[in-house]
């Protein structure tokens, strides 16, 4: 999957497009191919969050729905880390103490990237 936040020079750019910031080659790409690198994001930037809020929660509950599975499946996990615990701070001990199974998911999604043996313990 490609990145669409990516410096680039001006050339890249059409002069129309300013508002979803695309530059020429991503512009090109179907809608939904768009979309769905938006969403997966956008999920991304949830878990990069220092908590999880209720807009964030109705939000995942929104792309939860999506008709795209890997979407679908990311938006359902942040959710679960959610429910757990939404904020930040000692995250990955508490999902470690209470849900290992989930942990090991989001890595496997790309969600987490961390050694967290120090937590199993």
């Amino acid at each position: 999957m490609q990145n669409l936040r990516k410096n680039k020079a001006n050339e890249a750019f059409s002069g129309k497009g300013h508002k979803r910031h695309l530059c020429k080659k991503c512009a090109a790409m179907p809608k939904d191919e768009i979309t769905e690198i938006e969403q997966i994001a956008e999920i991304h930037g949830f878990m990069a969050q220092a908590n999880i809020s209720g807009k964030n929660i109705a939000r995942l509950n929104e792309l939860k729905d999506a008709k795209n599975l890997d979407v679908s499946e990311l938006a359902s996990l942040v959710l679960a880390v959610a429910e757990i615990k939404p904020h930040k701070r000692r995250r990955h001990k508490v999902l470690a103490a209470k849900n290992t199974e989930l942990l090991l998911k989001l890595e496997e999604a790309g969600l987490i990237d961390m050694d967290y043996s120090e937590c199993l313990d």
